[in-house]
């Protein structure tokens, strides 16, 4: 049985508000929470810990080096995870462009039971990774989201991740879509705008590929567990592990269109030209 269903983004895209709200509505009895560690239930695949049983792994310390030999350990992580718990259904999340590098996979149909891909307008995810990141200013911030050499490196129990591109992460995960109908895509702004509507899209694609079933007093107390004033007073009182140092919270703002106030018009119109036909194709332009 395929046991792995994807929470995938590219970073800053909304992939923390999906997954508390799966969280909630999956690992609770009423779809209330009031403490963020929940968000636990749901593994980062670029935790060692998924990788450290794997025979002949390389040390911790070869990642820092050598960034992009995690590559070769993407499917033997899955192969172990489906060998060892064949009855189990993993939810992970992932920043990582599915990608082909170097003879390697980042997964296939063998282990994806499905995927769920949030995707943002990438001038949104400009500022909040402005912010997440701390970069000097919006023009390095822009030089990350173009470039498809963006790979995370390795640090504390964190192994690298292939970013690429806000455009590459997309299409990549998009086109595995299209390739088995595997996934589904949703749009930050429309689970903001229309929450209802969208994450009943999201629990009906589950219950399609997933044994749950529609609970709709624990659905409608997950959207109300995760509104953003709720996220921000609990990060304020208990902390929140996914913080970057850098930053003075994780949950900001998570407004819509905060780049028109707040961007140079020269890195706007920069990234439109760099992404003109995937924003236009969703909506975005």
């Amino acid at each position: 049985m395929k046991n792995i269903i994807w929470i995938a983004s590219y970073p800053k895209s909304g992939n923390t508000m999906l997954r508390l709200f799966l969280a909630s509505y999956l690992f609770t009895e009423n779809g209330i929470f009031n403490n963020l560690d929940i968000i636990r239930n749901i593994t980062t695949f670029n935790n060692f810990d998924i990788y450290k049983n794997i025979k002949g792994i390389c040390k911790k310390d070869d990642f820092i080096t050598n960034p992009e030999i995690i590559s070769k350990y993407w499917i033997p992580a899955q192969k172990m995870l489906y060998e060892n718990f064949q009855k189990k259904i993993f939810i992970l999340k992932t920043h990582n462009a599915n990608i082909f590098y170097k003879g390697d996979n980042f997964t296939n149909e063998n282990y994806t039971r499905c995927f769920l891909y949030i995707v943002r307008d990438p001038r949104s995810v400009l500022i909040s990774t402005k912010y997440h990141y701390n970069y000097k200013n919006y023009e390095t911030a822009a030089s990350h989201l173009i470039s498809d050499k963006h790979i995370t490196y390795a640090k504390n129990n964190l192994l690298p991740e292939f970013l690429l591109s806000w455009k590459s992460n997309y299409l990549s995960w998009k086109n595995f879509s299209n390739s088995n109908a595997l996934g589904l895509i949703i749009k930050y702004e429309n689970l903001i705008n229309k929450p209802e509507e969208g994450f009943l899209e999201i629990i009906k694609f589950l219950e399609n590929k997933h044994s749950i079933e529609f609970d709709k007093k624990k659905f409608k107390n997950a959207i109300k567990s995760i509104k953003f004033q709720n996220l921000q007073n609990m990060e304020a009182k208990y902390g929140f592990e996914e913080k970057s140092k850098y930053a003075s919270q994780f949950f900001r703002k998570g407004i819509i269109d905060e780049w028109k106030n707040e961007v140079p018009e020269s890195i706007i119109l920069k990234i439109e030209k760099a992404f003109e036909k995937e924003m236009t194709d969703l909506g975005y332009l």
